[in-house]
C-alpha cells in the first residue's frame, strides 16, 4: 500500500513538472516571437471630429395641437365618417348620433330656429324702412340669437365635430357602439410639430438654455429640435425644473403619443480628438496611450477634457494623423517593437484590453 502511494505521488509530480515546463516553453516562444516580429497590434489614424455633450431624458412626444371629441348624449353611434389617419378641418363632422334622441329635441329646435330666423328677417326689413322701432328690432334679434345658440348646441349633440384641424389619431368607438355623456369618442392631433416637457434636476438646469439643439429618438428614427422654454423656478411637486422642447415633424416621421429618448446638447466642441475608454490606459502617472512611431510603441501621456458616456475629448497629448494603437495594449511598453496586423491576420495573439 505504501509503495502504491509513493508511486502515485511520483507520477503526479512528473505530470505537474511537465506542465510547468510546457508553459514556460510556450511563454518563451511567444516572447521570442514578439522580439523577432514585434507585438501584434491594431491601430487607427486619429482625425478631428465634433464632440458634443448632452443630457438624456425619456419623455412623451405629443402634437403641437391636440384635442378630443366627447359624447353629449346617452345613445348609439349612428355613423362614423372618418378613419384613423384622415386629415380633417376644424368643425368637420366626425360621427353622428340619432336625431330622434328625445334629449336632443333636434326637430323641435330646428323648427324654433327657422321660425325665429324668418321673423328676424321680416323685422330687419321693416326696420330698414323705418317701419318699426329699434326696440322691436332688438327684441327680434335677441330671440333669433337665442334660437341660433340652441340650434347650434343641438346640432353639436348629434353631429360631433372636429374641435381643431389635424389628423385623426384615435377612434375610440365604432358604429352601433353605445356611448354616454362625457365619454371620449376620438382624438385629433396636428403633429406637423411635436412637443415635450422634460424635468431637469437642479444641478443640471444650469447647463440648459433656450435655443439649444435637441434630438428625439424612437425605434431608429430621429427628429431634430430646439429648447423653447426653460423654467426659472422649480416645480414643488416634482422637485425639478420644467424644460419645453419642440421638434419639426412635417414628414410625420414620429407619431404623436410615443415615448422617446430626448437628448439636449449642452456643448459642442469642433475639431476634437475623441477616444473610447477602452483605448486609454491608466497608472500612477495618469492616463496614457500608445501610438505607432516607426514600428515601435511610444507612450504618450494625455489630458482628458470633457466626457460623454464612454468617450473622452482629449485636451492635450494627441494630434490629428497620430496612429493610435487600439488593440494589444496590455503587452506594450514604451518603445516596444510592434507588428501591425492586416485584415487577413489572426487576432488570437492579442489579449482582451
Amino acid at each position: 500500500m505504501k509503495k502504491m502511494i509513493i508511486g502515485i505521488t511520483l507520477i503526479s509530480l512528473m505530470i505537474l513538472t511537465g506542465c510547468g515546463t510546457n508553459t514556460e516553453i510556450a511563454s518563451r516562444s511567444l516572447e521570442e516571437l514578439h522580439k523577432e516580429q514585434g507585438i501584434p497590434v491594431e491601430s487607427r489614424t486619429l482625425a478631428s471630429e465634433n464632440f458634443s455633450t448632452y443630457l438624456s431624458f425619456t419623455s412623451t412626444l405629443t402634437g403641437i395641437k391636440e384635442s378630443t371629441g366627447s359624447a353629449m348624449l346617452l345613445d348609439t353611434i349612428e355613423h362614423v365618417l372618418v378613419e384613423v389617419g384622415d386629415f380633417v378641418e376644424k368643425d368637420q363632422i366626425i360621427l353622428t348620433l340619432p336625431k330622434s334622441n328625445p334629449q336632443a329635441n333636434y326637430y323641435q329646435s330646428m323648427a324654433g330656429f327657422n321660425a325665429a330666423e324668418q321673423a328676424f328677417h321680416r323685422i330687419e326689413s321693416l326696420y330698414a324702412s323705418n317701419g318699426i322701432s329699434r326696440q322691436n328690432y332688438d327684441d327680434a334679434k335677441t330671440q333669433y340669437e337665442v334660437q341660433l345658440a340652441n340650434w347650434t348646441m343641438v346640432q353639436d349633440m348629434v353631429e360631433v365635430k372636429a374641435p381643431i384641424a389635424g389628423y385623426v389619431t384615435r377612434l375610440a368607438v365604432r358604429e352601433a357602439d353605445n356611448v354616454s355623456p362625457g365619454q371620449t369618442l376620438f382624438s385629433i392631433s396636428n403633429y406637423d410639430s411635436l412637443s415635450s416637457r422634460v424635468w431637469v434636476s437642479d444641478h443640471e438646469i444650469r447647463k440648459i438654455n433656450k435655443g439649444q439643439k435637441v434630438s428625439a429618438s424612437w425605434e431608429g428614427n430621429t427628429l431634430q429640435g430646439t429648447v423653447t422654454q426653460v423654467d426659472l423656478a422649480q416645480n414643488p411637486d416634482k422637485m425639478a425644473f420644467g424644460v419645453n422642447v419642440l421638434f419639426d415633424n412635417m414628414d410625420h416621421i414620429l407619431p404623436s403619443g410615443i415615448t422617446a429618448e430626448i437628448d439636449i446638447e449642452t456643448s459642442l466642441n469642433p475639431n476634437s480628438i475623441v477616444l473610447h475608454r477602452r483605448e486609454i490606459l491608466n497608472d500612477n502617472q495618469g492616463m496614457y496611450v500608445f501610438i505607432n512611431v516607426d514600428g515601435t510603441a511610444q507612450r504618450v501621456n494625455i489630458q482628458p477634457g470633457l466626457r460623454q458616456g464612454l468617450y473622452y475629448q482629449i485636451a492635450e497629448g494627441l494630434n490629428p494623423e497620430d496612429e493610435l494603437i487600439t488593440q494589444g495594449l496590455t503587452l506594450l511598453h514604451d518603445n516596444s517593437p510592434i507588428h501591425l496586423l492586416q485584415e487577413n491576420e489572426s487576432l488570437a495573439l492579442i489579449p482582451e484590453n
